[in-house]
Order: C-alpha cells, then sequence, then structure tokens
C-alpha cells in the first residue's frame, strides 16, 4: 500500500512542482522577462483556462455537469469556512484595520491557478468538469466577499463599485462557466475542429500557471516573518482542508469528489489578493507575505493530505 501511495503521489504531483520550480529558476536566471510572464498570465485568464472550463463542461455528461449533492456540499464548505474566518479575526488579529487582509489571506484561495492545475494533473478534463460549478460560484461569491471585508474594514475603495461589479461579470472565467454548463446540460454536440482548437488553446493552461506562479515567488518576504500571516496560512492550508474533508466524508462524499473538494479548500492563498488588498484599502506587504507561505505550506500539506486520503482508501 505504501508503494501505491508512493507512486501515486510521485506521478501526480511531482511534475507540477517541477515546472514550478522551474519556473523560479528561470525568472531567477533572467530566462523570463516581466513582460513575458504579464502577457502569458493575461493569455491564461483571459483564454487558455476559459477555454479549459468551457469544454471540460460542455463535453461532459449531464451527470458530470449538474452533480446537484455535490455543488451543494462543495459549495456549502467553500462559502462556510470562509465565513467562518471572518467570525475569528477578531480573536487572532487585534488590529482592526489588519482584519480584512487577514479575512482574504486565510480563505481566498487560489482555485483558478492551483486548484485547476492539481485537479487537472490528478483526474484530467473529468475532475475540471465536476469542479469547473463550484469554482466559477465561489470566484463570483469570492470576488464579492473580498470586496466587502477590506472595505468594512478599511472604509476606502479604490474604483466605483459600479464599474468593479460589471467588471466581476464579465470575466470570462465566469462567462466559461455558465457557457459550458449551458451547453453540457442540453447535452449539445461541438464540432471536431472548434473542439480540438480549443482543446489546444486549453493546453497551454496549466505550463503557464506553474511557470508564472514559480517565476512570481521572492523569498525575500521570509525575512520578516510574523504572527498573523502565519496564523492565515495555517487555517488557509490546514484547518479548512481538514474540517472540510471531515464533513464531506461524514455527509458521504467519496472518492474523485473528496479529492476535488481537498484540492479546492488547500490550494493556497490567491495573488490576486494583493492587488485586492491594495485596490480596496488593505495592507499589500502583509498579503504578499500571506501569498509566499500559503504557497510554500502548501506543497507538504497537498502531498500530505493526498498520500493521506489515497492509503485510507477515500480517493
Amino acid at each position: 500500500m505504501q508503494s501505491v501511495v508512493f507512486d501515486f503521489v510521485l506521478a501526480t504531483l511531482l511534475p507540477i512542482y517541477l515546472i514550478t520550480g522551474l519556473g523560479y529558476v528561470l525568472r531567477s536566471r533572467g530566462f523570463l522577462s516581466t513582460d513575458f510572464l504579464r502577457d502569458s498570465s493575461r493569455l491564461v485568464f483571459n483564454y487558455a483556462a476559459p477555454a479549459t472550463l468551457f469544454f471540460a463542461l460542455a463535453g461532459s455528461s449531464k451527470s458530470i455537469v449538474i452533480a446537484p449533492y455535490f455543488l451543494l456540499v462543495s459549495i456549502s464548505l467553500l462559502i462556510g469556512l470562509t465565513l467562518v474566518c471572518w467570525i475569528l479575526a477578531p480573536l487572532v488579529v487585534k488590529q482592526r484595520s489588519l482584519r480584512g487582509v487577514f479575512v482574504q489571506g486565510a480563505s481566498r484561495g487560489n482555485l483558478l491557478v492551483s486548484g485547476l492545475a492539481f485537479t487537472h494533473g490528478i483526474y484530467g478534463m473529468e475532475g475540471i468538469a465536476l469542479a469547473s460549478l463550484p469554482l466559477g460560484i465561489y470566484i463570483i461569491f469570492n470576488n464579492i466577499y473580498s470586496v466587502a471585508i477590506l472595505k468594512y474594514y478599511e472604509g476606502d475603495g479604490g474604483e466605483s463599485l459600479g464599474k468593479y461589479w460589471a467588471d466581476v461579470f464579465k470575466n470570462p472565467v465566469i462567462v466559461a462557466v455558465l457557457a459550458g454548463a449551458f451547453l453540457g446540460w442540453l447535452q449539445v454536440d461541438i464540432p471536431d475542429g472548434v473542439k480540438n482548437t480549443g482543446n489546444l488553446l486549453s493546453q497551454l493552461t496549466v505550463p503557464l500557471i506553474l511557470f508564472n506562479v514559480g517565476a512570481s515567488f521572492d523569498f525575500k518576504l521570509l525575512r520578516s516573518p510574523n504572527i498573523i500571516g502565519w496564523a492565515a496560512t495555517l487555517y488557509k492550508c490546514i484547518i479548512m482542508p481538514v474540517i472540510g474533508v471531515a464533513i464531506a466524508w461524514a455527509m458521504g462524499i467519496h472518492g474523485m469528489e473528496l479529492g476535488i473538494i481537498f484540492l479546492l479548500l488547500s490550494s493556497p492563498t490567491s495573488s490576486i489578493s494583493v492587488v485586492f488588498a491594495q485596490m480596496f484599502g488593505g495592507h499589500q506587504s502583509q498579503a504578499a507575505n500571506m501569498v509566499l507561505t500559503s504557497s510554500l505550506l502548501s506543497v507538504v500539506t497537498v502531498v500530505v493530505g493526498l498520500a493521506f486520503l489515497q492509503a485510507r482508501g477515500m480517493i
């Protein structure tokens, strides 16, 4: 059994971490420029990732696209554990102005990056199709929630809310998830030429994501560790997945569905939280520290978590 678990972790996770590490090495040696990283990130979020989600959903069976019980449980856990973090914030963070960035750092997972990459690496396109609906719904919720929390604790906003909400609902990821789910539910037969074009585009997603993640690491931030940052990291990478998986298992979620819930809950803090902290009055340096520490800790927690679930026959 130990050999099977080791082979599973090695085969599924090692390529992901090697590409991420390669991104860091290439960036530190100057092979990846700032312009390339900016443009490739725009390519991923505006075209490649939406294509991946759209074709995964549009090409799946109706049972995978709908999966009402899985959708209910996964969304309830994602939103519920996010709200619990808000309740805990006054107990963990004494300075009120830091509570918003703590809540965002402790609950805003990098679902579109880490969650998508891990799910694809372990479960392929079927896994992405199953994860797409909770991912899309939670992205909408978390955008609204993050702005509300940061403005509640800080009081200032950088842009008009009307423009912001319009941008949220024009998000290519949200549009792709809704359109893909609709076509998948109708069981529309997509022409092979269109499907093959979309598949080629979607193949860019995971490699570019991993290169950008590795290239974004700035280990200088670890020179000034802080209790608030590590508390947020522990909640994001350990407490959320442990509690969430236990509840999901107790509610009858097993196999691939449980594995996807674990991957969504254990994903590190999203790098977009740094941008939100800057835009809506949070603390940018605190947010950046949480992104780095959670990214490093998740390397351990994802490996250990998947090995444990696999050894127990839960996934």
